[in-house]
């Protein structure tokens, strides 16, 4: 008898086991459907900073982010580089082991300070730019350039000002970066969406003309013999030390996998 009530509960566990497993496949398929149909809203060239200003209205998801979620100092979609044409506000993806870190870096640079291809004969330097506006967080100064005596970064809430490239030609200083509502751009975007695409080629050759082959790498700004002008940008003293000497560069350059330590409450 033992025997018989032992096959009849393991019947039993296999059947649940079957009936939870396809509860779940339903489920994921439901949840792909729904992504399909919210995939197939997405505009041809998403505006991401209201995309990302609604994402974090929604308290619960202000709640579940992994850091402190700060007031937001996004530069409107305008001021953002014309790159976002093409590429998404955050468009490394290839690289699993760096995009993050990549990633983060357009908070508070352009994209051409790694992308941009040094000609000889075209001195080039690098500056903070608030996008001409003026309120208490821009006038904190550059983005966490330095730190206070308890050790916290100064003007770690300036999202607003980024490094650019600047050409210096004698007393002519020009800065390389193009904005999202320049009229070229403007004009390709919605000849885009009205069905012509016929300039794809042409403009982005002509976008494409400053960039290099290949991209900087984390050791060509963050290392001591880095030419990179971080004392012009304000930065020194231990925060200084910490951009030329910084681990997470080590990190990523010469190990294959690493692990970041976990949290104990």
């Amino acid at each position: 008898m033992s025997t018989l009530l032992k096959v009849l509960y393991g019947l039993a566990i296999l059947g649940l086991g079957a009936l939870i497993s396809i509860y779940l496949v339903s489920i994921a398929v439901s949840h792909d459907s729904h992504l399909e149909e919210e995939s197939s809203e997405i505009p041809l060239f998403p505006d991401y900073v209201s995309q990302l200003n609604t994402y974090y209205d929604n308290y619960d998801n202000q709640s579940s982010h992994f850091h402190v979620n700060k007031e937001r100092y996004f530069l409107p979609m305008e001021d953002q580089e014309n790159c976002l044409t093409c590429h998404s506000l955050w468009p490394h993806k290839a690289d699993v082991r760096t995009r993050a870190f990549n990633n983060q870096h357009s908070r508070y640079m352009s994209c051409m300070v790694c992308h941009l291809d040094e000609q000889p004969g075209r001195p080039i330097t690098m500056e903070w730019y608030d996008f001409g506006v003026d309120n208490s967080i821009t006038r904190q100064g550059p983005y966490g350039v330095g730190r206070d005596d308890d050790g916290t970064l100064k003007g770690e809430d300036n999202y607003i000002s980024k490094i650019v490239p600047v050409v210096v030609d004698g007393d002519i200083r020009t800065r390389i970066y193009t904005t999202y509502n320049t009229l070229a751009y403007v004009k390709f975007r919605e000849d885009v969406m009205a069905g012509d695409d016929s300039q794809k080629d042409k403009l982005r050759k002509e976008t494409e003309a400053l960039l290099s082959k290949e991209p900087a790498t984390c050791g060509w700004c963050h290392s001591e013999s880095s030419t990179f002008p971080w004392e012009m940008l304000k930065f020194k003293g231990d925060r200084l030390d910490e951009m030329q000497h910084s681990a997470v560069v080590g990190m990523v350059e010469k190990y294959e996998s690493f692990y970041f330590p976990p949290v104990f409450e």
